[in-house]
């Protein structure tokens, strides 16, 4: 996976995968996939369809993952 700055226009992304029921914005800093959190569960974005419809998205811990680079990656549904 190839990162970016400002991968999806979202501050501090710096990969989006973008889904068929919801997308994962991935940040190399917890606190700027915190702030994006705080910002997508203010506007109750959900996942839509699938085996998870209905359930709110946000922080994830679940997707977090580490980039082949060594780094740590953070991840917020939306």
């Amino acid at each position: 996976m190839e990162l970016k700055t400002n991968a999806c226009g979202i501050d501090g992304c710096v990969y989006y995968d973008g889904r068929i029921c919801f997308g994962i914005a991935l940040f190399d800093d917890e606190s700027k996939a915190d702030a994006y959190d705080t910002k997508v569960r203010a506007k109750d974005t959900r996942y839509n369809g699938g085996w998870f419809h209905g359930r709110p998205c946000g922080r994830d811990k679940s997707w977090d993952t580490d980039h082949e680079s060594g780094i740590k990656l953070f991840a917020v549904t939306d």
